[in-house]
């Protein structure tokens, strides 16, 4: 009898063990990777019932990845949380409910967050949302959007050439007229195409554990949004963080709830 009542001990235990866990709630996965993008919190389970491998996984709903570039630079050195924020699109995207943003369209959002840099504090931070794209014709809708990449203009190359300490070639081909070895006459530098017009391009982000970096701003690395109302987080190492008008971004978006 003993024996029987502890075997049905286990067993009950074991059935609660698991039905607690399988109560936990499910929280979204913050990444928003090409064609997906966070959907908000995950529902409770409502049985006691093993959840299924494919809703264990983070909720998530179809978005289209669209390229913009900032129209309005941002720097953390005197960025105030609720500065606006804007972009204009620059290629067209149909979105999964079937409303398409034109190329132009204006996405429109905040700062959210803003750190910059002081002898206190080392590290700067900007966090932006975009929960709003306008069309040329006036259409305004609510989006849920996400920065995946974030690339700023190239900076300036001087293309002056080194100052040279010999004298200028003559129509000898340089020769010296004092009766010295003639010396050749040194050509300009030259700066191959492919070189001059090479741009770093920001990485991808891929997963909600991405840290990546963003092109041609060293030391300056965007993360994946941890809060349905973040878009995009950038951090930056003892030093500012300055994104220029032009500034591309690829940003994934989809219509927000109750936007039409």
């Amino acid at each position: 009898m003993n024996k029987t009542l502890s075997f049905l001990s286990l067993a009950v235990m074991s059935i609660a063990l698991h039905a607690q866990t399988s109560a936990s709630p499910q929280f979204p996965d913050p990444a928003m990777t090409p064609g997906t993008t966070q959907s908000g919190t995950q529902p409770k389970a409502t049985t006691d019932a093993p959840i299924p491998q494919q809703s264990q996984r983070t909720a998530q709903v179809q978005a289209a990845s669209v390229t913009a570039e900032l129209t309005k630079g941002v720097d953390t050195k005197r960025a105030k949380v609720g500065d606006e924020i804007n972009a204009k699109t620059t290629n067209e995207a149909k979105l999964p409910d079937g409303n398409v943003l034109p190329k132009g369209t204006k996405l429109v959002g905040n700062v959210v967050e803003v750190t910059s840099k002081s002898k206190e504090q080392k590290n700067s931070r900007l966090v932006i949302v975009l929960n709003r794209a306008v069309t040329k014709d006036g259409h305004d809708m609510p989006i849920r959007a996400a920065v995946t990449s974030v690339t700023a203009p190239a900076p300036q190359q001087s293309m002056d050439l080194p100052s040279g300490g010999g004298a200028a070639p003559t129509g000898n081909g340089g020769a010296d007229n004092s009766g010295g070895a003639s010396v050749p006459a040194r050509s300009a530098p030259t700066v191959s195409s492919d070189t001059a017009n090479q741009t770093d391009s920001g990485a991808t982000l891929k997963s909600a554990s991405d840290h990546v970096p963003v092109g041609n701003l060293p030391n300056v690395f965007l993360s994946a949004p941890t809060t349905p109302e973040s878009a995009g987080v950038l951090d930056a190492h003892n030093q500012n963080i300055s994104l220029e008008s032009g500034t591309k971004l690829t940003v994934n978006v989809s219509t927000a709830l109750g936007g039409h």
